[in-house]
């Protein structure tokens, strides 16, 4: 039976459990957004080979693709070593906490720079 050979009322009852179902995926998909925002956001320093795609995909993230794409290869060596001080500083220092997340941030910059070079 069409929309329109029913009631009003049934009509918008009709139109209310659309937008109820709609609602309710629109809940899910916010909420998966925000999971998903979380693991991204969320440094990974126990597991070296979880952390570094995840920080690489939060440099992106963070800084954008074009920001990538503009750097050139000296670009890349003083960011990584402003990085690799970074880690060996906080290693020296004792935070090794802080250390192995500079550790993956480094490994992950080299992770997008090779992705970069890659693509050219």
């Amino acid at each position: 039976m069409e929309t329109a050979e029913l009631g009003p009322a049934m009509e918008a009852s009709a139109q209310r459990s659309k937008i109820d179902a709609l609602e309710e995926e629109v809940a899910k998909l916010e909420k998966s957004l925000a999971e998903l925002g979380a693991l991204l956001n969320t440094p990974e320093t126990e597991d070296f080979d979880k952390g570094v795609p995840l920080e690489a995909a939060h440099q992106r993230y963070r800084w954008g693709d074009d920001h990538v794409e503009r750097k050139d290869a000296f670009d890349w060596f003083w960011l990584l070593g402003f990085l690799a001080q970074k880690a060996a500083a906080s290693a020296q220092a004792g935070d090794i906490p802080k250390a192995k997340h500079h550790i993956i941030t480094t490994a992950a910059a080299l992770r997008n720079w090779f992705g970069r070079i890659s693509a050219q």
